[in-house]
């Protein structure tokens, strides 16, 4: 297992097989909250006089918190303490999480939750420290896939457990894009050499949207209609994993 930690200025890679090609080292059974899922918020609603409860609306999740237990070991105490002061300086920036194991690369962001609380050893050359992130939105994303329409259809393909959302990027002159799969439709208009448009917020970087009915794209299989008059358009998803 390989984890990385992506600040503005500053990148930590941590690992657990014991090699010399990263800066920490993961303890052992020293990762938590990854590999299960924040439990749903909502609880049921008794039923009055009757045994059981209410269902509610709908089920969503809080946030992921996510717990990393590791030794720096260093050749000197100057380099322990250096270690120790860049881990301090995550605090209060916009991280990227990024665990590489057996099923993949998968990333997320966050940030620092919690003092690192780096207690130094007696050589002051090696200290143990708990690094608590979390991560606002719950899902684990993969990399991105993708696809350019032909003839005005297209099929994505959500490898993953959760619901992700659609990513349209013109890389030529652009006037109007009109999208459509399942529930959702969307239509943008403007005039631009270049676009980009995440459905999660509907914020294009040029133009105006017109239509804005979008979905996240469900775990599976899902069909998409285009029509633009853009000549290098690419559709784009993240599988996403609860």
């Amino acid at each position: 297992m390989r984890i990385t930690i992506t600040a503005p200025d500053d990148t930590i890679v941590m690992d657990g097989d014991g090699s010399l090609d990263h800066d920490l080292t993961i303890l052992k059974d020293g990762v938590s909250g990854w590999y299960s899922t924040p439990a749903v918020r909502e609880a049921g609603l008794d039923r009055p006089q009757q045994d059981g409860c209410y269902w509610p609306s709908r089920l969503t999740q809080p946030g992921r918190t996510v717990s990393i237990h590791v030794l720096e070991h260093a050749i000197s105490s100057v380099q322990a303490a250096l270690m120790s002061q860049r881990l301090c300086a995550l605090m209060g920036h916009a991280l990227t999480l990024t665990v590489e194991d057996q099923l993949g690369a998968r990333t997320c962001t966050c940030w620092l939750a919690d003092d690192p609380a780096a207690g130094m050893l007696v050589t002051q050359a090696a200290f143990e420290c708990t690094l608590v992130l979390y991560c606002p939105d719950p899902y684990k994303y993969g990399e991105w896939i993708w696809q350019t329409p032909q003839s005005g259809r297209l099929h994505l393909a959500n490898l993953g457990t959760a619901p992700t959302w659609i990513r349209f990027r013109a890389r030529s002159h652009i006037t109007t894009l009109y999208a459509v799969w399942d529930d959702a439709e969307i239509e943008w208009s403007g005039d631009a050499t270049a676009l980009t448009l995440d459905t999660r917020d509907m914020i294009p970087s040029s133009g105006q949207v017109t239509v804005d009915w979008a979905l996240p794209v469900q775990p599976g299989s899902t069909s998409i209609t285009i029509q633009t008059n853009c000549s290098t358009l690419d559709v784009g998803i993240r599988p996403a994993w609860r």
